[in-house]
């Protein structure tokens, strides 16, 4: 709708002066833009896996995206930590300045139990998570080769809330799946 064959002039101020650049048609008619905001399209196949045989690496070095106050992180289908002392399961850990929301897109989630493809966790500033105790038994007796999930994970400094249409789907629960089994509070 935007598109048509008249003259356009377009004025850029930059340091104090400004430019006029002319152009024979509408140089707004765009699919697409470069700055500031900008959309993009990842396939998380075309992500190469970092991985490291001696250690479970922590979630930062799966960061695809970095922006003011927030980063963004795809974990892809990787091979497993191959040294028999490394850590295959995440460690636990708190996040002290960010509070993360993880996507589950697809596969097998060995790091928790009761998730599945298209659910969402929230973990607030300072909630400490890590593996659920039997994804913790599970890599100390039976150890997986190949970890096959796609998630995608942000970590955002600015306190999150949670709206009406998450609560609704809520599993009040959640808080407490990283109890062993039988334990009371």
């Amino acid at each position: 709708a935007q598109q048509d064959e008249n003259t356009w002039q377009i004025r850029i101020k930059r340091r104090g002066h400004i430019s006029t650049v002319t152009y024979p048609y509408n140089p707004l008619d765009v699919v697409g833009w470069h700055g500031d905001n900008t959309v993009v399209r990842l396939n998380w196949r075309d992500i190469r896996p970092l991985m490291s045989h001696r250690y479970h690496l922590p979630p930062s070095a799966h960061t695809t995206f970095v922006a003011n106050g927030f980063v963004i992180c795809t974990f892809t289908p990787r091979p497993v930590e191959s040294d028999p002392g490394a850590l295959k399961v995440p460690f636990y850990h708190n996040n002290d300045d960010y509070d993360e929301v993880l996507f589950y897109h697809r596969g097998n989630f060995f790091s928790r139990d009761n998730i599945e493809q298209g659910m969402v966790t929230l973990h607030p500033c300072g909630f400490p998570h890590g593996p659920h105790p039997k994804a913790l038994k599970k890599a100390q007796t039976d150890p997986a080769t190949f970890i096959d999930e796609v998630a995608v994970m942000i970590d955002t400094r600015r306190a999150l809330e949670v709206g009406e249409a998450a609560a609704g789907v809520d599993v009040p629960d959640y808080v407490n799946s990283w109890r062993a089994p039988g334990k009371e509070s």
